[in-house]
């Protein structure tokens, strides 16, 4: 069946080339460019990211229902003086906010969006430093939100000593898009380059990649256009922020299969095929794997969809489809180009006479590697070392911290950073976004001791600056700033000395929840309700979300790789350990992530959504190899023990999946590119991921633990032999292994391959 579907595919992709290259242009061209789009960036508010019942969410909902003045914003107003503001200065932060305040309640201020409707000074932040909630009426826009506090922070511009920044969550959020579409067309374009001149590097040819790139450019034309229709159509969205992720996989995933192609075709050329005779024979070799390779993908990143969270949800479908898309136009159109250019496609040089030349090269690199893991001694070797270094890799993750931050990723130099930066340099970060402590019961504003007592108990607490409670108001005539009117609430107002929306916030909150009960009894307080809100509550149930559903994302994404695998390989153990070791990779890529950014760099933590959807597509990567490598050692292990398939199949893929490798960690490394802390850690995570994969776990580990399993290695069933004939039989295979990659039958010495029967 299997055969007959393969001589089909390799008959229509050669007779209907030229029907495949126009039906491609013309579905790029014919696919509407304006479709509406579901795009936007991850919410300006976290709290809209969170899913219904949210404990944060509600309490923040009571808050707003039992007290006058609302301290939940997203735009704060930094006034500065680094002499010390003045008592004039103070006085005039004071009333400037007082001035909006009257303006509101008393209706002089024209109804309707577009204005700011109060603002809230909060007093004694440092000597040097007044902070101000900004708010505006509703239906206000964030650009014109943001626009609206730089024009309230522009009054103080008449002190030349005041310095003043608008920062919060809000104009960070804003910041980051400003940054991420002012780059988004050069990362495409500059990825594009890359791979030309890597693709040219490795064929030695300027025509090769105009071909790839051309593939790539249908393909990317083709899957953004059709995504927009989809999202449009069926209501998924699309955040801004996933795009130089689709970008970085299509081009990636398509840059690989056609690299596979070209090495395909190019060896048929050499042995003296035609133009179409040839594409026809490497779609047939090539073709199978690689649709099962695309499929593992994008299956591996479908699983996202079985993530609790929507957001998480939503990276499933646009990874998925973009894959399918990839996987489709390289299938289809490369082997169309290949049948059509022939020959051109490797101008100027002879490839018979490179390929030769760059056979010899490799072949003696990876002769020394396949002697080593063929041999059970040498694998296990190369396999601890291999996995302590994984491992080693991988124990940073334990210290690992989720963020959410808007204003830490972006640059430095920018007055939205410059002005978070100040108040975390003064200690009191968190000023920015307060945390507010909920504590209810009957009569609660009553028990002024033991609220005051919390209080000095809270502010004791790990990583808080300041507390303001019921401790600054003794009166009942100030109920309803920190004391509710119905005397059934009390509240308490926590800053944070750090980023309100970083990692270490999020911990230090963490802690802090989690002592609140033995807090309050140790005050006196006895059956009261307490409970979080403010922006740092709502980060922290999305970092805990996070994790949840990162766990569940990952074991329906290796429970789908694995039954991918079972089914190729006809096997149940081997893919087994090989996701396995798939899996380890992806925890050393997170754990040098958590090394560089984190402990090294000074973050406050790894953007969550980050660590989230790199560690699905990883593993999804790490599948796609093990269908090159494994796949062709499976194929010559149907006729051969399994030293001598590891011996015949591991010179004949290694350059053209290790080249494959270095184009996609390439092409997302092209991502650092947009100046923001969360697409480096994206971009450094990917990449140090799949170089890993290449030059670790696919050509040490795997084989190595191969070589360990023995027969065991395709069980339950029997495909895998490990009885072997005469040592000369042995240097027979290894001399045509050589020959075939156009190396000197010494490369692959014989002598160093196991001749017993057993291992």
């Amino acid at each position: 069946m299997m055969g007959a579907v393969t001589s089909a595919y390799r008959a229509v992709v050669v007779a209907g080339r030229w029907l495949i290259v126009v039906g491609w242009v013309g579905l790029a061209v014919l696919l509407p460019s304006a479709a509406a789009s579901a795009g936007g960036t991850i919410g300006s508010d976290v709290g809209s990211l969170l899913p219904a019942g949210s404990a944060a969410v509600a309490a923040q909902q009571r808050s707003l229902e039992k007290f006058v003045v609302p301290l939940i914003s997203q735009v704060a107003v930094v006034v500065h003086d680094p002499a010390g503001l003045t008592l004039l200065t103070q006085a005039d932060v004071a009333l400037w906010a007082l001035s909006f305040v009257k303006a509101s309640q008393e209706g002089l201020t024209p109804p309707g969006p577009g204005q700011v409707v109060g603002a809230v000074p909060v007093p004694g932040v440092t000597p040097d430093i007044a902070v101000t909630y900004v708010y505006t009426s509703p239906g206000t826009t964030p650009d014109d939100t943001v626009a609206l506090a730089r024009g309230y922070a522009a009054h103080f511009a008449n002190q030349a000593s005041v310095q003043t920044w608008v920062t919060g969550v809000l104009p960070g959020q804003l910041a980051q898009r400003v940054y991420l579409y002012s780059r988004l067309d050069f990362v495409e374009i500059a990825t594009l380059v890359l791979v030309a001149v890597v693709v040219a590097f490795v064929f030695r040819s300027f025509t090769a990649p105009l071909v790839v790139l051309a593939v790539a450019g249908v393909g990317y034309v083709v899957s953004l256009r059709l995504l927009r229709l989809l999202a449009d159509r069926f209501g998924f969205p699309l955040p801004d922020e996933l795009r130089p992720l689709l970008a970085a996989l299509l081009i990636g995933v398509v840059t690989d299969y056609c690299v596979l192609f070209l090495f395909a075709f190019r060896d048929r050329l050499v042995r003296g095929a035609d133009r179409r005779t040839a594409a026809a024979r490497a779609a047939a070799a090539t073709g199978p794997i690689v649709a099962v390779a695309g499929l593992t993908v994008a299956g591996g990143t479908a699983a996202l969809l079985a993530a609790t969270f929507p957001i998480f949800r939503a990276f499933g479908p646009a990874m998925a489809i973009t894959v399918l898309v990839g996987l489709a136009v390289s299938v289809t159109l490369a082997p169309a180009l290949m049948a059509i250019l022939g020959r051109w496609m490797f101008l100027p040089w002879d490839p018979a006479r490179w390929a030769a030349k760059l056979g010899r090269r490799t072949t003696r690199r990876a002769g020394l590697l396949v002697r080593i893991v063929v041999n059970r001694a040498g694998a296990a070797i190369a396999a601890l070392l291999a996995v302590g270094i994984l491992v080693a890799a991988a124990a940073p993750i334990v210290n690992m911290r989720l963020d959410a931050s808007f204003t830490g990723p972006v640059p430095r130099n920018d007055p939205v950073r410059e002005g978070a930066d100040l108040l975390d340099a003064s200690g009191v970060g968190g000023i920015t976004a307060p945390t507010e402590i909920l504590v209810e019961a009957p009569n609660i504003t009553t028990q002024r001791a033991a609220l005051a007592a919390l209080q000095a108990a809270i502010g004791d607490q790990p990583g808080v600056a300041r507390v303001l409670g019921p401790a600054q108001n003794p009166l009942p005539e100030e109920f309803g700033v920190v004391l509710s009117r119905d005397g059934t609430a009390a509240r308490y107002i926590v800053v944070f000395a750090g980023d309100p929306l970083g990692g270490q916030t999020i911990q230090d909150l963490e802690t802090l929840s989690a002592n609140l009960p033995k807090l309050a009894d140790a005050a006196g307080l006895r059956d009261v309700n307490i409970s979080v809100t403010g922006q740092t509550a709502i980060a922290a149930e999305l970092a805990a979300i996070t994790r949840q559903n990162l766990l569940i994302t990952l074991l329906a994404a290796f429970g789908i790789e694995l039954l991918i695998l079972i089914v190729y390989l006809r096997a149940f153990l081997a893919p087994l350990l090989l996701l396995a070791c798939s899996a380890l990779g992806v925890a050393a890529a997170l754990g040098l992530t958590v090394l560089v950014f984190q402990d090294v760099g000074g973050a406050t933590g790894l953007t969550f959504y980050v660590v989230f959807a790199t560690s699905v597509l990883l593993l999804a990567l790490g599948s796609d190899y093990n269908v090159f490598t494994v796949g062709a050692i499976w194929r010559e292990a149907a006729r051969h023990p399994l030293a001598r398939a590891i011996a015949r199949a591991m010179p004949a893929t290694a350059r053209a999946v290790s080249a494959a490798g270095l184009i996609l960690a390439a092409t997302f490394a092209m991502v650092a590119i947009i100046p923001l802390a969360t697409f480096r850690q994206l971009a450094f995570t990917m990449s140090v991921g799949l170089l890993l994969d290449t030059f670790v776990v696919r050509p040490v580990l795997t084989p190595a633990v191969l070589t360990l399993l023995g027969r065991w290695a395709s069980w339950p069933g029997r495909r895998i032999t490990t009885t072997a004939t005469s040592r000369q039989d042995l240097r027979t295979v290894a001399q045509r292994a050589a020959l075939r990659s156009g190396s000197a039958a010494e490369d692959v010495d014989a002598r160093h391959l196991p001749s017993r029967a057993r291992r």
